[in-house]
């Protein structure tokens, strides 16, 4: 369990530097400025995914409006209710860390989380735990916003280059 928030913590952490991969590239999902050709690499742009260009910028977990946070969360609760893989990776960042219970995976792009088993995704806990949550009732943390009845099984979800998006899904 200590490995899985360290990853968590480092994932989100990640995200909220701003910085480019390693390889120089951008995460697919991440916003890009209109010059940018977000598709080259098989990413979606916002504008793909249907995502609201005009939406806030935020800075960082502390910085986001209650609403805000009601709003992405009743989002997550939409998707693992209707078990709707690719609505779910359309508001994942990646890469995207999966706990599964037989061990983590990084999930490197939304075609590799879509390729994944919905019934391996979508268990029966985890549709339950996030059916149960208080979308309403989060609190910020530097890691980000976890979304559970109790704890877990849960859904972490963070701001990555000013927006936010699922940084993590632990069983």
């Amino acid at each position: 369990m200590a490995l899985t928030g360290l990853l968590c913590l480092s994932l989100a952490g990640c995200g909220q530097s701003g910085s480019t991969s390693p390889e120089g590239g951008s995460s697919p999902q991440a916003e890009q400025p209109a010059e940018e050709t977000a598709g080259e690499d098989g990413g979606r742009t916002p504008e793909e995914d249907g995502a609201d260009t005009e939406a806030p910028q935020y800075t960082d977990n502390f910085s986001i409006d209650t609403e805000a946070v009601t709003a992405f969360a009743e989002q997550i609760q939409a998707a693992v209710a209707e078990k709707n893989l690719e609505a779910l990776a359309d508001l994942a960042s990646y890469p995207l860390y999966i706990g599964f219970s037989d061990g983590g995976e990084s999930v490197e792009s939304r075609e590799d989380l879509i390729a994944l088993e919905a019934d391996r995704i979508f268990s029966e806990e985890l549709v339950s735990e996030i059916a149960g949550a208080d979308p309403g009732g989060l609190a910020p943390s530097k890691a980000g916003f976890a979304l559970s009845a109790s704890g877990r099984p849960n859904v972490v979800f963070s701001v990555v280059d000013g927006r936010l998006a699922i940084v993590g899904i632990n069983y």
